[in-house]
């Protein structure tokens, strides 16, 4: 994809993926770290559970590592369809900058904000592949891990959906490209899917394994 079309689609992505934080004026830098759990009416839910954390009462993390089980395909789907006559690295696979805001309440509130965009573009993919599995599963995936996210929020109205208009505006840049490049980006949209929840499941890790550590040595201190 040339750098004109990357960078336009790019500006799109970014006003799509920002607005909604702005919306409602969320104090991010100001948001509470310590959240205490709040209880899971289980509603909506259709995955296997497996016992929650203490640093993870939502499973939020596991949730992602399920996600990415349906991702990891997908470069092996991009190699057999184009049969190495695209390299898959071409790729952008930086749809949305990936961003860990310093507060908890603003870290979940900017991965449920992106992982909203992102089910937008999923719109994108699946007119382009109409009944592509991958598609299928990612679908029902995201708006069930949104529903955990904004559980784990004290201001979880503070994640809105793209407006119509922003929508629109989003898929109609898509809609713009010929015929290939929407094909790439169907694809960008994947691995850049596929790339933002590893780096969100590698940083939630590393926070819970921190959190879990300084709890354990503030009980063996006090013993």
């Amino acid at each position: 994809m040339n750098s004109k079309i990357n960078l336009r689609l790019l500006a799109a992505l970014m006003l799509a993926a920002a607005l909604p934080l702005c919306v409602l004026g969320a104090p991010l830098g100001d948001a509470v770290t310590d959240l205490p759990p709040e209880e899971s009416s289980g509603e909506g839910e259709k995955e296997v559970q497996t016992k929650p954390s203490p640093t993870d009462p939502f499973n939020i993390t596991e949730t992602l590592a399920q996600i990415l089980k349906v991702t990891k395909g997908h470069k092996e789907e991009f190699k057999n369809e184009f049969r190495g006559n695209v390299d898959y690295n071409s790729l952008n696979r930086t749809l949305i900058p990936v961003k860990f805001p310093k507060s908890k309440e603003a870290r979940l509130q900017q991965l449920a904000q992106d992982l909203t965009t992102y089910s937008v573009l999923l719109k994108h993919v699946d007119k382009e592949y109409p009944g592509k599995s991958i598609v299928t599963e990612l679908k029902a995936a995201l708006p069930r891990l949104i529903t955990k996210i904004k559980r784990a929020m004290r201001t979880a109205d503070h994640v809105v959906a793209l407006t119509s208009s922003q929508e629109l505006q989003l898929l109609k840049e898509l809609e713009s490209l010929d015929s290939y490049h929407r094909k790439m980006m169907a694809h960008g949209v994947l691995s850049s899917l596929h790339d933002f929840l590893v780096e969100w499941k590698r940083e939630l890790t590393k926070r819970r394994v921190r959190k879990t550590q300084i709890s354990d040595r503030h009980e063996t201190e006090a013993d």
